[in-house]
């Protein structure tokens, strides 16, 4: 197998796949904003609509999450992967039907979107360490994170201009084509032949429980799995409120100006991926604990403090490069510890947790958004939240091992 153009492939692959989901995503959201602007829907309702439509997307991964390991485990990846994308060709398909039937379709075709994902994530990540070996693992992640996040930037802004220029049904019909592509990519590379086709369906609930177990018995793979369900709940939580954030604070009208936020916020997790690639190693997670808790802490001093729209910027992006530095060795950490043989299970765990996490940032959000929470007063809580954890639960237990 060539490793190499393999790998190339896969990065490829990744970038226009996440670069449809968060483009799809926009798509919704600047629909609503439009019937914000017009009158139809309060900024409340807006914020309440926005956190089902992302619980949507994140559900398939905690519903399916033992059958998602099993899938990864017992095909090659690259054949699970060219499936995923299909799976969410068809929801941009939904999508684009529904709009010309006249009917909304939109949760739907995010919640088949988010099924593909959930498919996809944990043999993108599990075929890693069949393209690298450990020593690679940390620059390797690095790169599929840096280029992800590179394709979430301008699948929200790229989404944006679509909603704010084109008819919704063409923006379903561009995304669908991008995720056709995203397959096709993926039916181009190398056959690994690396799959455990003994494993039954049947079993998988039972091995789930068993992976499960050995996790929370392994400090430091539990320290990484967690970890990174910490990171994207509040990753998930703080891109939702941006939207209100940037609308009441800040004054942002539309759907461009809103996702030009997360553009600051995606260049820090840039920034931060490629530090943690150059100058952190496989294994290096003792001081994970204290990018959190600065994430935490540059999060409060962001909301509290509001002078400048530039201020607002060089923020965002230290919370994403603060970020990125915490996350990166996490992943990296979570394969090197696995095992080939097991770690579509042991993804599939850690998908099931971050998403959990994700569902239950959401869910908080759409909680506070009934209860007219403000979004200065959110931010507080959110930052204040992920600097406990760090200090309270992660440094005691990165101490312990």
């Amino acid at each position: 197998m060539r490793k190499k153009r393999t790998f190339n492939l896969l990065i490829a692959a990744q970038s226009l796949s996440a670069f449809g989901d968060n483009a799809v995503y926009s798509v919704i959201v600047g629909m609503l904003l439009q019937s914000v602007a017009g009158g139809h829907l309060s900024l409340a309702a807006f914020g309440v609509a926005s956190a089902l439509y992302a619980n949507c997307f994140f559900l398939p991964y905690v519903l399916f999450a033992p059958a998602l390991g099993w899938i990864s485990d017992r095909f090659e990846k690259r054949s699970v992967l060219f499936a995923a994308n299909f799976i969410k060709a068809a929801g941009a398909a939904i999508g684009c039907a529904g709009i010309l039937s006249g009917t909304s379709l939109h949760m739907l075709a995010y919640l088949v979107i988010g099924l593909g994902a959930a498919v996809y994530s944990p043999s993108k990540y599990g075929i890693i360490p069949e393209l690298k070996n450990e020593a690679e693992l940390v620059r390797a992640n690095a790169a599929v994170e840096m280029t992800t996040i590179v394709s979430i930037l301008t699948g929200i802004i790229g989404g944006s201009l679509l909603v704010d220029h084109l008819r919704p049904e063409l923006c379903f019909l561009v995304l669908f084509a991008v995720y056709g592509l995203a397959a096709a990519v993926n039916r181009a590379m190398d056959r690994s032949g690396v799959c455990n086709r003994g494993l039954a369906l049947a079993r998988s609930v039972s091995d789930f429980k068993a992976s499960a177990k050995k996790i929370m018995a392994d400090n430091l793979l539990l320290v990484a799995v967690f970890g990174t369900a910490v990171f994207w709940g509040f990753a998930a939580f703080t891109k939702l409120n941006l939207q209100t954030w940037g609308q009441s604070v800040l004054k942002l009208q539309t759907a461009t100006d809103i996702s030009m936020l997360v553009l600051w916020l995606s260049i820090g997790i840039i920034i931060g991926s490629l530090l943690a690639g150059k100058f952190l190693k496989t294994g290096a997670i003792s001081g994970a604990w204290k990018f959190g808790f600065l994430t935490g802490v540059v999060t409060c001093v962001m909301a509290m403090v509001y002078l400048h729209y530039a201020l607002t910027m060089a923020e965002l992006i230290l919370i994403g490069m603060l970020g990125g530095l915490f996350v990166i060795p996490l992943n990296a950490e979570v394969q090197a510890r696995s095992g080939t043989g097991n770690i579509g299970k042991v993804i599939a765990i850690q998908n099931c947790y971050e998403n959990g996490a994700m569902l239950l940032g959401t869910g908080i959000f759409w909680l506070f958004s009934k209860l007219s929470f403000s979004s200065t007063a959110t931010f507080l809580i959110i930052g204040g939240f992920l600097c406990l954890t760090s200090i309270l639960w992660l440094r005691p237990l990165l101490k312990k091992s």
